[in-house]
């Protein structure tokens, strides 16, 4: 028997339907729907379709499983009859947040809905981030978000091990390309790092996205059932809260902000900025704990950057380097990969 979500599928899917229609099926979390099409819609004729069904704005969907033959992109104006389509009944999934649901910070009201990382990241030195840190505002939610966090263990964390906290878009992810499977979008060497680093540290994930969300894109990608490592525990966007920061025109701007001290507050006796890495995309994102934070290359384009990423095998390295040290707090993470040429000039010498 159908769902009340299939059944209003079908009666939006019914308008289209006609000679010649396709009918296809999307996935969205735990829902399946159904969809009729002519060879002469497009992929934005499907955005629409799956907005009016599920609320999820076109402009937010990730559209997995379908491809063109064409044209690696899948644009909005890519038709159905270009479309790689498999069976008789093609699958595919669909990611996104109903317009309800979306999470909007009330500091970032104003901000335009689409913008682009790389025109406000910041390069953070301690210096810098002293004013931020101290604060009286920033204490006070920081306070707040430690006093609200409630978190799900997943496996128990380790005596003696370190702490390395992972982004996950962009960082092991390629959140914007489209394909027909996740594993084509992620990162080359994400499971090798995982797996080398895992004697060392006790690893943990914190992603700007819903739990909801997330948890698919762990899922999907493998990273919770991989029998080499084991995720200790993962953070979404609730646990972070907004900060000011100046940029180098002198004005500020308003940015979310992962903040190491809500984990450092519950786990007292085991991590703190001595002994916990934050590898991250964007340096903003530790604008509260810059000296515990790494900022590595985004991973885009995937299809075309696949082959020749390297990043997290070169990373990989690092933190094995590092796991030896007592101290991560002496060490100056911006300048990692030279810190990799010294330690192979070492052993080419010795």
């Amino acid at each position: 028997r159908r769902t009340s979500m299939v059944d209003r599928g079908i009666q939006v899917a019914e308008k289209k339907a006609g000679e010649g229609a396709i009918e296809l099926v999307c996935k969205w979390g735990k829902r399946e729907m159904i969809l009729k099409v002519q060879k002469d819609d497009t992929v934005g004729t499907i955005r629409r379709m799956m907005e009016e069904m599920t609320n999820v704005p076109a402009k937010r969907q990730k559209l997995i499983g379908l491809r063109s033959r064409k044209s690696r992109k899948l644009d909005d104006a890519v038709a159905v009859s270009s479309l790689v389509l498999k069976g008789p009944l093609p699958k595919f999934k669909m990611i996104g947040v109903p317009e309800a649901d979306a999470f909007v910070d009330r500091d970032e009201a104003d901000m335009p809905d689409i913008i682009n990382d790389l025109d406000y990241d910041y390069d953070y030195k301690a210096e810098q981030a002293a004013p931020l840190i101290e604060d009286p505002e920033n204490r006070k939610k920081l306070e707040a978000a430690l006093a609200k966090l409630d978190i799900n263990i997943i496996n128990p964390p380790r005596p003696g091990k370190k702490l390395l906290v992972l982004d996950l878009d962009y960082t092991l992810f390629d959140m914007k390309s489209t394909a027909e499977n996740f594993n084509e979008l992620k990162r080359p060497y994400s499971d090798y790092l995982l797996t080398e680093l895992y004697p060392h540290y006790d690893i943990v994930i914190w992603s700007q996205t819903s739990w909801k969300w997330l948890e698919i894109k762990l899922t999907e990608l493998g990273f919770l059932t991989n029998a080499h490592y084991k995720i200790c525990f993962v953070l979404d966007k609730t646990c972070m809260f907004s900060v000011s920061s100046k940029q180098k025109d002198g004005t500020m701007r308003k940015h979310q902000v992962k903040a190491l001290g809500v984990v450092w507050g519950k786990f007292k006796d085991r991590w703190t900025h001595k002994n916990t890495i934050h590898i991250d995309d964007l340096s903003r994102n530790f604008a509260l704990n810059p000296q515990s934070g790494l900022k590595i290359k985004a991973y885009r384009k995937a299809h075309k950057n696949r082959a020749k990423d390297k990043e997290l095998m070169l990373l990989t390295r690092y933190l094995k380097l590092i796991a030896l040290e007592d101290d991560f707090s002496k060490l100056d993470h911006h300048s990692w990969k030279d810190y990799l040429l010294k330690a192979a000039e070492s052993e080419d010498v010795s």
